[in-house]
């Protein structure tokens, strides 16, 4: 799956898109403010970042501690601490809620159109390990930990991508009604995994990336609400002085 299969230029068009892909079934969104962008993990971006996962997680470890009320208490909640935290890390980032994805495809005027994405998880899982529960959940359901990084730099037989949810212990995740896809040893583009047919996606222009945001922000959806932290508090204030 590569190609978009049509337009979104407002909310109304989203609802549409929504209406038409809905049915049975659970759907996650995702949005990219740059059309060419490829769904990997922040991890893929640099060969250098993959060959150093596992010693970029360590040093992360090794200095969070003092700036932590309270340390996480197992390798799957250090991982999404960093992935909060912009740490290059193998997990790719989803949501449950379509607004959320139409925000990120229209954030930034980048002299490029943006992209959203629906994803299938059930289809996706399906495909990558018949049999398994559905979606499933980090910290519970045991085939995930092979996806941990030392686990999958180990040698084990390479596995393809799956489709997880996470509790929601940290702010960002709740805000984005966050989940995830994880990648194994094999960092494929989603959209080229099993052909991409649990996948869609859309263009969102650039000319209509203003006017969208415009829409969401009556909606309740911007940089106040996406980002839970202070520092986009005081920018989302800023900008509407």
């Amino acid at each position: 799956m590569s190609d978009p299969s049509g337009e979104i230029t407002n909310v109304e068009d989203l609802m549409g898109v929504l209406e038409a892909s809905g049915g049975p079934g659970t759907q996650w969104y995702r949005g990219h403010s740059d059309i060419s962008w490829q769904l990997i993990p922040s991890l893929a971006r640099k060969r250098e970042w993959i060959e150093s996962e596992i010693l970029m997680l360590k040093k992360f470890k090794q200095n969070a501690i003092p700036r932590l009320v309270g340390p996480p208490t197992g390798e799957w909640e250090w991982l999404f601490l960093a992935q909060h935290h912009g740490l290059p890390t193998r997990l790719l980032d989803w949501s449950e809620n379509p607004l959320i994805g139409l925000y990120f495809a229209s954030e930034f005027d980048e002299d490029a159109d943006g992209r959203f994405w629906i994803l299938r998880p059930n289809d996706l899982n399906e495909k990558s390990s018949p049999g398994s529960p559905g979606i499933l959940l980090f910290g519970q359901d045991g085939l995930l930990d092979s996806y941990l990084p030392e686990a999958a730099k180990s040698g084990t037989p390479t596995q393809p991508p799956v489709a997880a949810v996470a509790a929601r212990s940290f702010g960002r995740i709740v805000a984005q009604s966050g989940t995830f896809t994880i990648c194994h040893r094999s960092f494929e583009p989603l959209e080229s995994v099993h052909t991409g047919t649990f996948l869609e996606s859309y263009t969102v222009p650039l000319a209509r990336k203003a006017f969208i945001r415009e829409q969401l922000k009556t909606l309740g959806i911007n940089a106040m609400t996406v980002y839970p932290d202070l520092s986009h508090l005081a920018e989302y204030v800023r900008s509407e002085f």
